[in-house]
Parts: structure tokens; C-alpha cells; sequence
């Protein structure tokens, strides 16, 4: 038998709609039922959601059967979702954005999580990063968007637009994600999920931007063959520039994984000791207060402890390529570490 789930703190809410009077009569709204009842996950909170909908209660009126909800309950998570809409799109602007891999934006999803007492599985991420691709692919340029005509203004002060195009895969297998949008004004101008990556498909691709009539001033890609010669193809007097970000990356791999080596060496001469080193710890600690020692005693202990604890974390550091190498982390902060505690052993001879 499943049991619910439990958590160590929840908030509860109460939604009803934002309009309180019908909009054909202006009669106040009353209850009729309870739309939902449902747990949400948020980045900084548990909340159990109650949403209850509305009726106009006039029996003449001609909209007596329409039903009114809350836009911002809705705007919490998406429907047959546990996490929150905030949570999505910080998958998603990590994956994109930061270009984090999925472990990653799994483990990043974790530390935040667990004050919560919840957690997250790597499937889930992959979930949430699908949805956070959907809401993309909806928020393709529409001339019926009220904002349509300012952000053309904007286009038109800027001269035109240069073009960003990025493409992640969630993970082996499945399909990949490009995302186009304008760097000048930060606007998504299409989204879509290929399977097919050839350089037919990513001219489809790009016919939504070519379809705007606005000058391209430039264009910023990896170098992916197909895309650069769609590129080529659409657009054959535009300056087309490789992404820094991915250029670097690709130049550091000989470097971060020699990194990445040391690090793990680090990690196994080290690890025991400190292991070791904590369970002594303990015990004395959990001695010393069986005992009744002097505070100067315990302080020591856990100063000691606390040390052993910063060596752990060091040993645990994450970095990202092509500028964040956890082993130099490591060194530079194991270097720190040792001198703190020389420091304090001059002191104490003295």
C-alpha cells in the first residue's frame, strides 16, 4: 500500500479567484466547490494548496455555468506537477543558462531542497528540464502579443538583431533542445525539440528569424557542422561568431581532466584520514561531555572537529569548466587550511 508523503514543514494556502463579481451581471461570486487540493514543492517552501471555484449564483444570468479559479494558484506549478513553477525554471535557466550538466542541476536542486526535508531524483530533473522546453516552445514570438510592436521598436533602435543560438541534450538519447533568441534584447524568438539535427532541419529551425524581415547584425553558435553551414545558407554576408564559452570549454578538457585526476588523488590519500580523524573526534567529544571536562577541553574538540569537516567539504568541491578547477579549488584551500592550523599550533606552545 503507497503511503502519503510527509514533510517537516508545510504552509498551508487558500485560493479563491481574483475577480470577485460575475462579468456579465456583476453578481458577487459564490463557492461551488473545491477545485483541488494538492501539495506544492517550491524552491523555498512546502505548500499544501487549497482552490476553491467560484459561480456566479444568479439563475438568470446567461454565464450562471462558468467556472472562476485563481490565477495565482494556477501560477504555482503546472497541472499534475508536485514541484513548483519555480523550480522548473530554475532547471531550466541552469541548464541553459549556466550550461550546468544534469548532475549538476541535480545536485544544486538537492542542497537547496533538503532544509525542506524533500528531495529530488536525477529523473525528476529530467522531467521538470522537459516541461521547462514545452513552456519555450510556447513562448514563440506571436504578432498578437500587446508586447509585439515594443520589442520590434527595440529591434529597429538596435539596428537589428544578433542572433544566439544554443542546443543542450537532456541526456544520451534523447532529443535536443535549440534555443534562438535575440542577445540585444534577451527575447526567445523559437524553440524547438529535434531529433534530427542535419542542416535541412536546422534551417526550419531558423525560418521563424529569417520570416521577421529585421536585419541580422551577427550570429553567435558552437560549431556544430550542420548549424554552421544553415547558417551559411541563411545568411551569407552576416558575421557568425563561435561561442566563447564552448570554445574554451573544448580547449580546457585536456587540462580540467588532468584537473579532475588530481583531484580524485587528493580525494583518496586524504578521505580515510579525515574519516578517521572525525570518528576520534566524536568520541572524544561524546567523552568528554560524559565526563563533565572543562569547556577549554570541548572547545578544542570541536574546533578540531570543525577543521575536519572543512577539509571534507574542500575534498568535495565542484568546479566547471573552463574556468572553475576543483583540484587547484582544493589545493589552494587545503594550503589555507594547513596554515590556519600551524597558526594555532604556534599559539599553543606559546
Amino acid at each position: 500500500m503507497k503511503h502519503a508523503r510527509t514533510y517537516k514543514q508545510v504552509t498551508k494556502r487558500f485560493f479563491r479567484p481574483e475577480i470577485q463579481r460575475c462579468l456579465e451581471c456583476q453578481t458577487r461570486l459564490r463557492q461551488y466547490a473545491t477545485l483541488s487540493r494538492r501539495t506544492i514543492i517550491r524552491l523555498e517552501e512546502v505548500v499544501r494548496v487549497t482552490h476553491r471555484g467560484y459561480r456566479c449564483p444568479n439563475p438568470s444570468c446567461p454565464s450562471r455555468h462558468r467556472g472562476y479559479r485563481s490565477a495565482a494558484a494556477d501560477a504555482l506549478a503546472l497541472p499534475g506537477f508536485t514541484f513548483g513553477l519555480d523550480v522548473v525554471v530554475a532547471v531550466g535557466q541552469q541548464r541553459l543558462a549556466g550550461h550546468q550538466t544534469l548532475d549538476e542541476v541535480h545536485q544544486h536542486l538537492q542542497d537547496r531542497l533538503t532544509p525542506l526535508g524533500v528531495s529530488i531524483s536525477r529523473r525528476e530533473v529530467m522531467y521538470l528540464f522537459e516541461a521547462y522546453c514545452t513552456l519555450l516552445r510556447a513562448a514563440k514570438p506571436s504578432t498578437n502579443d500587446p508586447e509585439w510592436n515594443t520589442w520590434l521598436k527595440q529591434v529597429k533602435d538596435n539596428g537589428g538583431l544578433i542572433v544566439a543560438i544554443d542546443c543542450i541534450q537532456p541526456d544520451d538519447g534523447n532529443e535536443t533542445i535549440y534555443l534562438v533568441r535575440d542577445v540585444l534584447t534577451g527575447r526567445v524568438l523559437c524553440a524547438e525539440n529535434l531529433s534530427v539535427c542535419d542542416t535541412a532541419a536546422l534551417k526550419a529551425l531558423l525560418r521563424p528569424v529569417v520570416e521577421l524581415q529585421v536585419p541580422i547584425l551577427g550570429v553567435i553558435s558552437d560549431a556544430q557542422r550542420a548549424l554552421v553551414a544553415a547558417i551559411a545558407q541563411l545568411w551569407t554576408t552576416v558575421p557568425h561568431q563561435l561561442c566563447h564559452f564552448h570554445y574554451l570549454r573544448e580547449a580546457s578538457k585536456p587540462m580540467y581532466e588532468l584537473d579532475r585526476k588530481a583531484r580524485t588523488s587528493m580525494r583518496k590519500v586524504i578521505q580515510p584520514k579525515v574519516r578517521e580523524a572525525k570518528q576520534r573526534l566524536a568520541y572524544h567529544l561524546h567523552r568528554s561531555q560524559q565526563a563533565h571536562s572543562g569547556e577549554q577541553e570541548k572547545l578544542q574538540l570541536q574546533i578540531l572537529a570543525d577543521y575536519a569537516l572543512g577539509v571534507q567539504t574542500v575534498l568535495n568541491l565542484e568546479g566547471k569548466a573552463p574556468f572553475e578547477y576543483p583540484g587547484i579549488q582544493a589545493y589552494d584551500a587545503l594550503t589555507e587550511i594547513e596554515a590556519s592550523l600551524s597558526e594555532l599550533e604556534k599559539r599553543g606552545r606559546e
